[in-house]
């Protein structure tokens, strides 16, 4: 289990070196409307899309998470030497979490191999591995970076490193997962399986009102709170002390209450943009990301249920169909946020236009949220 905790260590600290800054960074030189919205999303969408096509091939876990792993480290390197910061940083981008979402189903894979019993506990378990190495590295890029842009090229190259390094060291672990045998029709699987059917159309609905508010953030960051990369540093590190703090207590909780905890994960999550929007110093900021030590933790509910609700058969078909709707719903809700914006900003200033955004998407989370007290506990 050693070099999957080492896995799980590296990946996030990796991620944490540079992703809690692309919006921020893209949206500080100058990028904004669609573009915004697809580095906002990219990292739900893509991977979406890209585990919908690997989950009908034939590949070893490790195979794809070490692919995935190193294309991603070599494209980070290659941003960081090119000094790149216009439109081809986003298509670019796109390669790069294109490559980490191969990696992640892998990686989900595998997971689902070594937590058969407990699952809420041991998902949590390695979760709180993933999280401990990201703090320190994210604030470390924060306190460096500041408001100077230019010197992120350094953390794009490390990161893409450390993706390199990881590329090798999943190779040793002696935990690999093949689906052989008869392949599934998606369709069947979609039929066969109302409550499955269910959960996916629901978690679509909600994703793509959750995603509305992600190429506004950045946006709110910029021009209502001017904040600098040490700021984003400081929210995402409460989020995630926060999350360490209550990882594995909600992985228990979601071994006993799986229903509850998706619901309240879900309706929480529309503290942030009423934050964002009512806020009016960064330290209010700071404190509703205390929340999201709870909605981090809950995420690992909605891979259980699916998990535990689908046969050796489907698991794998079933989590390439929620990965990929809530990838659609992703793109489709950040890329028609960013267009109401526009419309709204031709009209209004550009604070008042974050701030009315911002509290109708929270509304709609709260709606969106009643959904999942829908969910059955266990369908099996």
């Amino acid at each position: 289990m050693k070099p999957l905790r080492t896995y799980a260590l590296l990946n996030n600290l990796a991620t944490s070196l540079v992703n809690p800054f692309v919006s921020f960074f893209t949206a500080s030189n100058g990028i904004t409307g669609v573009l915004l919205a697809l580095v906002s999303s990219a990292n739900t969408a893509f991977p979406g899309l890209v585990q919908y096509v690997l989950a009908n091939m034939l590949i070893r876990a490790k195979k794809i998470i070490s692919i995935g792993a190193f294309i991603a480290g070599l494209f980070w390197i290659f941003i960081g030497l090119a000094s790149l910061y216009n439109s081809y940083f986003v298509f670019i981008y796109i390669i790069i979490t294109t490559a980490l979402g191969a990696a992640n189903f892998g990686w989900l894979l595998v997971l689902d191999k070594v937590s058969s019993t407990q699952r809420g506990r041991t998902l949590a378990y390695y979760n709180f591995y993933a999280s401990i190495g990201g703090l320190i590295a994210t604030l470390i890029t924060g306190f460096i970076v500041g408001d100077n842009l230019a010197l992120m090229r350094y953390f794009f190259m490390i990161a893409g490193l450390i993706y390199l390094f990881n590329a090798y060291i999943i190779k040793k672990s002696d935990v690999d997962v093949s689906y052989e045998g008869k392949r599934y029709s998606i369709r069947r699987s979609i039929i066969s399986n109302p409550e499955i059917r269910k959960f996916i159309l629901i978690s679509f609905i909600f994703t793509f009102i959750w995603s509305m508010a992600w190429p506004i953030f950045p946006l709110a960051q910029v021009y209502k709170f001017h904040m600098n990369e040490f700021e984003v540093a400081i929210i995402n590190v409460i989020g995630g002390a926060s999350t360490v703090a209550l990882q594995r207590i909600i992985g228990r909780l979601v071994d006993k209450y799986r229903r509850r905890i998706m619901f309240l994960g879900r309706f929480a999550l529309a503290t942030f943009p009423l934050a964002y929007a009512l806020a009016t110093t960064v330290y209010e900021i700071y404190i509703a990301n205390l929340v999201s030590g709870f909605t981090n933790s809950a995420s690992i509910s909605y891979t259980a249920y699916l998990f535990d609700n689908s046969d050796y058969y489907e698991k794998r078909i079933n989590i390439a169909l929620y990965n990929m709707f809530n990838g659609l719903a992703a793109l489709l809700g950040s890329t028609i946020s960013s267009i109401i914006f526009s419309l709204i900003v031709d009209w209004f200033n550009i604070i008042f236009a974050v701030n009315i955004m911002l509290i109708a998407i929270g509304i709609l989370r709260i709606l969106a949220s009643l959904l999942y007290l829908n969910v059955k506990e266990k369908i099996r």
